[in-house]
């Protein structure tokens, strides 16, 4: 991972408050999401600005997630956020969160989920940058998916009452008629559109994040590692000089798509943030 293209991912981002659901949100591009800070029904501007500040000194090393963490607690007792009532002269009418649940802005599951969940979108997408050089693409074609983080209950085990990434990986090939070695599975060239499908939940799924790199969904523990080139000839995913192309990581919504999304807002955001984004 290219920790400089990381930061220069997150460092590209503007504060996006909104009182848009997780599900409303899945509405969004990839590209809009990806240049935003944001979290769903968080509708303080300054709350999000240290999110910000804090995933930018994960990213740095400066700081552990315990600590981000702990950062954002503070903040969040310093705006008098308040979970059955929100904060103070909230722009928008959120509804009241059970103290604890993952509703809740102070909750250990909550802060926990947009550390991580912002911290490792903006740290693969510097490691798909980082392989997509030429060498990069020509030594090391393709990607792998593998568990890097360990899971109490992982997709697809019983507890989990979700699909596993083997079922979801087979969904997602069959979206995009994407053919690979039967005998290593979840292995793909890093241009296969099988990413993409797999980011934007293809088969069904509505836990993912819409990114063609991980973490695919929400709290999951998988990852990649890079292919050989070795190993994609002697899997017949390349041959000759073949080198696989690049992969697709665009971060410029486009001006209709900034009016769609903006247009779903609560009208006295939706003027806030039309402000901020002109600046």
């Amino acid at each position: 991972m290219s920790v400089t293209d990381a930061l220069l991912q997150w460092r590209s981002r503007e504060v996006f408050p909104t009182d848009l659901s997780s599900v409303d949100l899945r509405g969004l591009s990839s590209e809009l999401r990806l240049r935003s800070v944001f979290s769903a029904r968080v509708t303080n501007a300054e709350f999000l600005q240290e999110v910000s500040t804090v995933v930018d000194d994960m990213l740095a090393g400066k700081i552990d997630i315990a600590t981000g963490r702990w950062q954002l607690m503070k903040k969040l007792k310093v705006l008098g956020y308040d979970p059955m009532t929100g904060f103070p002269d909230d722009m928008a009418n959120i509804p009241p969160a059970e103290v604890g649940s993952l509703k809740d802005l102070s909750s250990e599951r909550r802060l926990n989920l947009i550390l991580d969940t912002n911290m490792r979108v903006a740290a693969n997408y510097g490691r798909m940058v980082a392989g997509n050089t030429e060498y990069a693409r020509r030594w090391y074609p393709a990607w792998k998916l593998i568990r890097v983080y360990t899971r109490e209950h992982p997709r697809g085990s019983v507890d989990s009452h979700s699909a596993g990434w083997e079922l979801r990986w087979h969904d997602a090939g069959e979206a995009v008629a994407w053919e690979g070695a039967v005998e290593s599975p979840m292995i793909a060239l890093k241009d296969s559109p099988i990413w993409q499908a797999l980011g934007d939940g293809s088969g069904g799924y509505t836990d993912t994040l819409n990114n063609p790199f991980p973490p695919f969904a929400f709290n999951s523990g998988l990852g990649w590692t890079a292919v050989s080139r070795a190993d994609c000839v002697m899997l017949g995913l390349i041959n000759g000089e073949e080198i696989s192309g690049k992969m697709d990581g665009s971060m410029t919504p486009s001006p209709k798509e900034l009016k769609n999304a903006f247009d779903r807002l609560n009208p006295d955001l939706r003027k806030a943030l039309e402000e901020s984004w002109a600046a």
